[in-house]
């Protein structure tokens, strides 16, 4: 690596470092380092930044799959404006059950399939094996 990238580098590291030290002080500084070391990343956003970025984008995806959903039960099912409304509000607290740990991926795929015997690709496209399908 040249020497002027390796100096750049260094100094957004340290600048990082001053920062989150001077805006929230030596403990969050500690915390970061932790977290650098444990996950490897190496980049030049705090872990807070790290997390806000992931936020936006499930955020986003979640949007883009109710739109899409929307979409598909307007024009192909009939739905109207109730009905909409209904499958928006249903959706969005189902998501919210998910994200705060009250049901897994694994309950809502074998619910589908022990319900209905429509089989759900996700399991086989996560694989049970990486803990995001929790064998229930």
């Amino acid at each position: 690596m040249a020497k002027d990238k390796m100096m750049e580098y260094y100094r957004a590291g340290f600048e990082r470092a001053y920062r989150l030290y001077k805006e929230d002080g030596p403990e969050a500084l500690e915390k970061e380092m932790k977290f650098r070391n444990v996950t490897g990343v190496n980049a030049r956003l705090t872990a807070r930044e790290i997390d806000t970025g992931i936020d936006d984008i499930k955020r986003l995806t979640i949007e883009t799959v109710l739109t899409m959903a929307m979409g598909t039960l307007y024009a192909e099912f009939g739905f109207g404006e109730k009905r909409l409304k209904r499958f928006r509000d249903v959706f969005m607290e189902a998501t919210k059950d998910l994200n705060a740990g009250i049901v897994t991926w694994a309950d809502i795929c074998y619910n589908i399939e022990d319900l209905t015997g429509v089989h759900v690709s996700l399991v086989d496209e996560l694989g049970r094996d990486t803990g995001m399908i929790r064998e229930a």
